[in-house]
């Protein structure tokens, strides 16, 4: 990545308090430009800032702001920044430094897709610059990475559904499977429960007809026996003497 510098040179004005205003911004940015190179870049932050506030539309303090918190890791404020600065220059050259660094902050940030239009804006200003050529590749090929690596989990991503919803509908088989199994298994123990049960019987004698008959039957041979015991009675004596 490349940072450039704006070195600012002090002039002749015509208003003493111009001069004096002029001076002050000036020496400020250097005291920033100085803490910077000391990698004192929080430091050097408040110095460009101090110099905004004496002199806000002028390209050298929020360029090299933007360069401070670009190292400080504030990369939105840091793009923020060469915006501003972009817009306070008509030199194509500045212009082309700011919209380089907008393309770095946004490769930082993982926006390849946005760092190759920042370069590409740079090259239009400034095109033989080999650094922002060379980048604005870098970011064309990163970008064309990011895209393959973002279809391949989107397939990944519905092969992985799909691979769901046949585990979903092969447990539903199987669930009805167990189902139909139970119900089989169910019938069979009613069907083979059923040869313990009594068998019904056709034609079947009434309770109260067969105990009339079995009455009948135990009358009868009541009758019979007391007939035959009336009949020993009469061919044998009685005796009143025991047999024992």
């Amino acid at each position: 990545m490349e940072f450039r510098f704006i070195l600012v040179l002090s002039g002749v004005f015509l208003s003493s308090s111009y001069l004096f205003a002029q001076k002050s911004y000036n020496a400020l940015v250097y005291e920033g430009n100085r803490r910077f190179d000391a990698k004192e870049y929080n430091s050097a932050s408040t110095r460009y800032l101090e110099a905004i506030a004496e002199k806000n539309s002028n390209y050298t303090a929020h360029y090299n702001l933007g360069n401070a918190l670009y190292k400080s890791k504030k990369y939105e404020e840091a793009s923020a920044e060469y915006q501003k600065a972009a817009q306070y220059t008509k030199s194509k050259y500045e212009k082309a430094a700011a919209l380089h660094n907008m393309g770095n902050v946004a490769m930082q940030t993982n926006h390849p897709d946005k760092a190759a239009d920042f370069y590409k804006k740079s090259l239009k200003q400034d095109p033989y610059n080999e650094a922002t050529r060379k980048n604005f590749e870098i970011a064309m090929l990163r970008d064309k990475e990011k895209k393959e690596q973002q279809k391949q989990k989107q397939k990944n991503g519905k092969g992985e559904g799909k691979d769901q919803q046949n585990k979903d509908q092969t447990g539903k088989s199987d669930q009805n499977k167990n189902q139909q199994n139970g119900q089989g298994d169910q019938q069979k123990g009613e069907s083979q429960g059923k040869p313990n049960q009594p068998k019904k019987q056709e034609n079947k004698i009434p309770e109260e007809a067969e105990k009339a008959i079995l009455r009948d039957i135990e009358n009868r041979e009541k009758e019979t026996a007391r007939k035959i015991l009336n009949k020993n009675a009469n061919s044998m004596p009685q005796s009143n003497e025991k047999d024992w």
